[in-house]
């Protein structure tokens, strides 16, 4: 797969002008405190902090285990938030709710007929955001999976998904898009680094994949990634101001070549006393974004209008 040779294109390739445009994202793992194997991936993360050297607050990490079993914050209160920063800006977002077998250390954290995922998505929704499927890491790459996915979606909450990102970002080059394709998705977004920041291969743009075995272009648009939450905060270990530049330096060459730029941000680090660098990078990052007048808009939209300029 070749880098995007389009990456240097001119200022108002966008619609109403823009010179980039920007993909606000959320991929929804968990919507509750109490949850078993998230309370135990923070005692985990307590103990690496203690025996490993792995950083962070053993104080706050403790205060946030504590919260989750005996006062565990309203599910809403994430979303509230978020759509609060993005709506600051005019600014409007997709967030992909993951579907796949629950019970286990990598599938589902919760049930898509729970009252409170229901509320979330009226909510989202109502803010004029968008809901995607966060294809199952168990489910990875398979097309009776995907489209068993979109019909539980389409069938639980009333959601027609045209757009997915695998969890943990799962790719195998063109097998996952043909199966995306075969299951009647429109776009993906899963193209992107789990490790480190900016576009995966040098792509900045939309694309549409080609099946390398035709040279068939497919019918489904890929939406790059830019800058995850992850890898800022995790595997490079930066918090504050550091993160804060560590992620403008790879949003900005994006902005310049007139790119889509691409943020994914999980609900569950907003309202985190022990994540609070977190947050504060998403809002300082919607406001240098915003300061630059891109078009914001949702996978969908985005996908649809690329398409049309094909």
């Amino acid at each position: 797969m070749q880098a995007d040779s389009s990456n240097a294109g001119p200022a108002g390739r966008w619609p109403a002008g823009a010179q980039f445009g920007l993909f606000l994202s959320h991929d929804i793992d968990k919507i509750h405190d109490r949850e078993p194997f998230y309370m135990l991936g923070s005692a985990n993360h307590i103990r690496r902090m203690l025996m490993g050297g792995e950083k962070g607050s053993v104080r706050l990490a403790l205060r946030r285990l504590g919260r989750a079993l005996f006062a565990p914050k309203p599910p809403e209160l994430d979303f509230q938030t978020i759509l609060e920063l993005e709506a600051r800006h005019g600014f409007r977002s997709t967030f992909f709710v993951l579907h796949d077998r629950g019970g286990c250390r990598k599938g589902s954290r919760y049930s898509l007929t729970a009252p409170a995922l229901r509320r979330i998505v009226k909510r989202i929704q109502a803010a004029g955001g968008e809901i995607g499927l966060h294809g199952g890491y168990y489910r990875f790459n398979q097309a009776a999976g995907y489209r068993e996915s979109r019909e539980v979606l389409r069938e639980t909450l009333g959601v027609e998904a045209i757009g997915i990102r695998n969890h943990f970002l799962r790719f195998s080059g063109p097998e996952t898009w043909l199966a995306q394709e075969a299951a009647g998705f429109q776009y993906d977004a899963t193209f992107g680094y789990s490790d480190r920041l900016g576009p995966r291969e040098g792509r900045r743009l939309p694309f549409i994949p080609e099946d390398p075995a035709t040279g068939r272009k497919m019918d489904l648009v890929e939406l790059p990634l830019t800058v995850m939450d992850m890898p800022l905060f995790r595997n490079l270990g930066l918090n504050g101001e550091g993160a804060l530049e560590a992620a403008w330096k790879a949003i900005e060459p994006v902005i310049q070549a007139g790119g889509l730029v691409t943020l994914l941000w999980h609900n569950d680090c907003f309202n985190e006393p022990e994540y609070a660098d977190w947050q504060w990078t998403y809002e300082q990052l919607l406001a240098r974004l915003a300061a630059r007048n891109p078009w914001c808009a949702t996978g969908a939209e985005i996908a649809a209008w690329w398409r049309s300029k094909q």
